[in-house]
């Protein structure tokens, strides 16, 4: 025997909260949850179906803003703007390799240990997470597959800004090679491309002594156009080091 007092299913009809109207207790007219303190059990919302699809819509235009606003600062928080990125490369049609988003996180990171924000390909850009702009922002980390002609992987994945990324198109490093062994040959494109890395120097403040390691530690090309590469090099650091005076003089 039990003082207990023992629950009994509830049947018949019920009356929406809203509307009054009443309609039979079953799920073809109210939503249904897990019951709080009963288990097997069900309970149903106040609300018939009609009314709460109705109440649950004028809730989300009322805080359309609020949850817009929201969703753009989570975005623009490194987890948020990172599972974004991840989620789109596993729906990419190029395919990728990564086993979770973990390993593919771990690649940033790696990446951050010699770059920093930097933009691998142009340093003097500090690379950022704005979202909610409705286009793309030169400074934003992207990603980008080094082998356009293969997935995206732990070892074929790079973070540069979307500047760089735009303009690299899917040039691989064989006409990169050859670009450049071109651009070798031409004394009017070797003049302009010095005028080019001179006027960078120009509007950038910073120093490109660390900057200049990192682009020559991810080219890849040929002794011949590595060598052109230095010259220019060289003469940028020329150019950082000498006074205005001197460069007007030079040219």
């Amino acid at each position: 025997m039990t003082l207990r007092k023992k629950w009994k299913k509830k049947t018949g009809n019920k009356t929406c909260k809203n509307c009054k109207e009443i309609y039979p207790r079953t799920e073809e007219y109210f939503y249904a949850k897990k019951h709080g303190s009963l288990m097997n059990a069900v309970e149903y919302e106040s609300y018939c179906i009609t009314c709460s699809n109705k109440r649950t819509a004028e809730y989300r235009e009322r805080t359309k803003d609020q949850r817009r606003i929201s969703d753009i600062a989570y975005k623009e928080t490194e987890e948020g703007f990172f599972k974004e990125m991840y989620s789109g490369i596993t729906r990419s049609r190029h395919g990728h390799q990564f086993k979770s988003y973990e390993e593919f996180f771990d690649c940033w990171k790696k990446q951050q240990e010699f770059f920093g924000l930097n933009c691998p390909y142009y340093p003097w850009i500090q690379m950022t997470r704005i979202k909610g702009k409705g286009k793309a922002t030169d400074t934003n980390i992207s990603k980008d597959r080094i082998l356009s002609s293969m997935p995206y992987g732990p070892k074929n994945i790079m973070f540069v800004s979307w500047k760089a990324n735009n303009e690299k198109g899917n040039i691989s490093p064989y006409l990169a090679t050859r670009y450049l062994e071109f651009v070798n040959q031409s004394e009017y494109c070797k003049s302009v491309t010095e005028y080019e890395l001179m006027g960078l120097n120009m509007n950038h403040s910073r120093r490109f002594d660390n900057d200049l390691a990192m682009i020559l530690s991810i080219v890849d090309s040929s002794k011949e156009s590595m060598d052109l590469y230095i010259k220019f090099v060289k003469k940028l650091k020329e150019m950082c080091e000498a006074k205005p005076s001197q460069i007007r003089k030079d040219n």
